[in-house]
């Protein structure tokens, strides 16, 4: 506890503010006071950023100067933030192409980054470094509603650097982590024979919140109820990077027993909505982010239907990102949470685009329709469900121990009632399913 205030209001400060010369300090402080400014006040903030970033995007970034005059789009015709929706869209196919254009001419230092590629095809950005304090600073914020600001104690169970790593950037990761109180458990040594041990590493450790990818604290937690171990309970779980089901929830909780926060973000982003202690839906990141949630004809989506989450980083100006559909989707209707704060609920995030099969006869399979049925398997460990062609689905499986024949015929009937008489189920058993590159595992792969 001396540590942890010691950090959070000397160490950190000194060595942000002074060594790096960030602002991420004064951004936090400023989003742990505009969190309880009133919607309409955190509109007009947004709307005024929205203006000033795409006159710069008109101004400097030679793809928008472009894109908009052939529109005859001016920032100065929204009034509202509505008039936003007649703007065009952005995707990761135009960024591919367009990303040297889409840069400021404006003289800013410009980092790069990439998102992990969990959808097959890894995507390079740009931000400048103004705009990854202010994420920082959401991120700090966000966390903090679970109690895991800086300077808590915490144990990650998170993709880590795969390959050969030099010994110089291993010890200064190592004091890194030393520095801010993490403890990393990697996710790609998530197998029975290694459980064991992370269990062991977590009870030594007794951190104050764990922050884990969802699916394998999940399985840690499913490990640790069927072994009937005992293990360390943490204040709370930060869980991200993959969609959390209700089941998983309710387990992760009973296991630990300590309250799970989710959180939604991306690489492109970080953190775009987080759950305070109400746990009624993600609070957005407003004052960084716009939010839509679209339909396919990119009109909004009506409350309470699911559509494709579209986002505008409105202080990114060194690669603004302005509509960008980032490939999730999400159930629209962004009503405000008895917690008093003034930032908005996504109510429900469902999933990748890609995460619903279809099938000869016309149907859609959501994604999310596997692992609701597959919890009800208690062998299976692991799955992954890959559609290759509209005619097959093949469903891989990691057991622990053996998956009866009648459970197999089970599990493939029920799949059947939901794709049809037309499609080829293939049940393969297998002895791992690999992660992405991130450390996430891809549940749904369609190339369709």
């Amino acid at each position: 506890m001396v540590y942890g205030r010691l950090y959070r209001h000397l160490l950190l400060p000194l060595f942000d503010g002074v060594i790096k010369r960030r602002s991420t300090m004064r951004h936090w402080r400023n989003a742990e006071s505009s969190q309880w400014w009133t919607r309409e006040r955190l509109e007009s903030l947004q709307l005024d950023a929205l203006r000033n970033l795409l006159t710069h995007a008109a101004n400097s970034c030679p793809y928008y100067a472009d894109l908009f005059a052939s529109r005859g789009l001016k920032p100065e015709q929204i009034a509202t933030l509505d008039d936003f929706v007649k703007w065009p869209l952005l995707d990761k196919g135009i960024i591919r192409q367009h990303r040297m254009a889409m840069r400021t001419t404006v003289d800013l230092p410009l980092m790069t980054k990439a998102t992990g590629g969990s959808s097959g095809e890894p995507l390079q950005f740009d931000l400048d470094h103004g705009s990854n304090d202010r994420r920082t600073a959401m991120m700090y914020r966000g966390y903090g509603w679970a109690g895991g600001a800086p300077g808590s104690k915490q144990l990650f169970i998170w993709g880590t650097a795969v390959g050969k790593v030099s010994t110089w950037k291993r010890l200064k990761t190592r004091l890194h982590h030393d520095f801010d109180r993490h403890k990393i458990i990697s996710c790609f040594e998530f197998t029975p024979e290694k459980m064991a041990q992370h269990v062991a590493k977590l009870n030594a450790y007794r951190p104050e919140v764990i922050v884990a990818y969802t699916n394998p604290v999940y399985e840690f937690a499913r490990y640790i109820e069927a072994t009937g171990q005992s293990v360390w309970r943490p204040q709370s779980i930060i869980v991200g990077a993959e969609k959390l089901h209700d089941f998983q929830r309710t387990l992760i909780e009973r296991v630990f027993k300590a309250p799970v926060f989710e959180t939604y973000g991306s690489r492109e982003f970080m953190l775009i909505g987080a759950e305070c202690q109400h746990h009624t839906g993600l609070h957005l990141s407003l004052e960084n982010l716009l939010v839509e949630v679209l339909d396919e004809n990119g009109r909004p989506t009506p409350h309470g239907e699911e559509g494709n989450v579209v986002i505008t980083d409105l202080f990114n100006y060194g690669m603004p990102f302005v509509r960008y559909v980032n490939g999730d989707r999400a159930v629209a209707g962004f009503e405000m949470c008895p917690c008093g704060r003034g930032l908005p609920l996504l109510k429900k995030v469902v999933g990748r685009q890609l995460d619903t099969l279809q099938t000869p006869d016309g149907r859609r399979v959501p994604g999310e329709f596997f692992p609701h049925l597959i919890k009800d398997f208690p062998a299976i460990r692991r799955f992954q469900v890959v559609q290759a062609d509209l005619g097959t689905i093949v469903l891989k499986v990691v057991v622990n121990g053996e998956l009866l024949r009648a459970d197999q015929e089970r599990l493939l009937e029920t799949i059947r009632q939901c794709t049809g008489e037309k499609v080829r189920l293939d049940l393969q058993l297998v002895d791992d399913i690999p992660l992405t590159k991130a450390g996430k595992l891809k549940v749904v792969v369609s190339a369709m």
